[in-house]
C-alpha cells in the first residue's frame, strides 16, 4: 500500500471515530437533561416529605389529629428525606459537570419507590382487615421509580461511553488494539 493511501486511510478512521465519538456525546448530554429533570422531580418530592413532617408537627390543622407517636416516628423520616435530598441536589451538581456519579441517587431513589409502592399495596393484598391503599398514589410511585432506575441505569452507560477520550491514532496496529473491548472493564 503506498505512502498517501495509508495515510487517507488513517485519516479517515479518525474522521470517523471522531463522528462516532461525537454521537456518543450527544447522546450523553441528552440523558443529562433527563438525569437532571429526575434530579428536580426527587427534590420537589422530598421537599414535600419534610414539609409534610413540619406542618404536621409544628403547624397542626383541626383535621390533623395524628398520634404523638406518629409525629415522632415521622421524624426520622424527615431526617431521611432531606439527607436524601440533599445528596440529589449534589448529584444534580455532578451531573450539571458531566459525571457519571450524578445517577447515582437517581437509580437508589427510584428503587426505594418501587420498594415502598409495593410495601404500601402488599398488605392491603393480604390482610382482608386492612384498608387498601390508594391506587393511583400507588402506581405513580412505582412508575416514577421504575423510570428513575432505567433511565439512570441507561444513562450511566451513555455517560461511560462518551467519557471515552478519542485520541488520534498514530499507526495501523493501534486501529485494533481494542477492537473487543467496550469501555466497562
Amino acid at each position: 500500500m503506498s505512502e498517501p493511501t495509508a495515510r487517507r486511510r488513517r485519516a479517515d478512521d479518525q474522521d470517523r471515530a471522531a463522528r462516532e465519538h461525537a454521537t456518543r456525546v450527544r447522546v450523553a448530554e441528552l440523558w443529562r437533561a433527563a438525569g437532571l429533570g429526575f434530579a428536580l422531580v426527587w427534590t420537589v418530592v422530598l421537599v414535600l416529605v419534610v414539609a409534610f413532617w413540619v406542618r404536621v408537627t409544628f403547624y397542626p390543622r383541626p383535621g390533623d389529629e395524628l398520634p404523638g407517636s406518629l409525629q415522632i416516628l415521622l421524624a426520622p423520616v424527615a431526617l431521611a428525606a432531606a439527607g436524601l435530598g440533599i445528596w440529589t441536589v449534589a448529584s444534580a451538581w455532578r451531573l450539571v459537570l458531566r459525571r457519571a456519579s450524578g445517577w447515582d441517587p437517581i437509580v437508589v431513589l427510584g428503587a426505594f419507590a418501587i420498594a415502598v409502592s409495593v410495601l404500601v399495596w402488599a398488605p392491603s393484598r393480604v390482610f382482608d382487615a386492612l384498608s387498601p391503599a390508594p391506587r393511583p398514589a400507588v402506581l405513580a410511585l412505582a412508575a416514577l421509580g421504575v423510570a428513575s432506575v432505567v433511565t439512570g441505569l441507561i444513562a450511566q452507560r451513555a455517560f461511560r461511553r462518551a467519557a471515552v477520550a478519542f485520541e488520534p491514532l498514530d499507526d495501523d496496529d493501534a486501529l485494533f488494539a481494542g477492537a473487543d473491548d467496550d469501555g466497562f472493564g
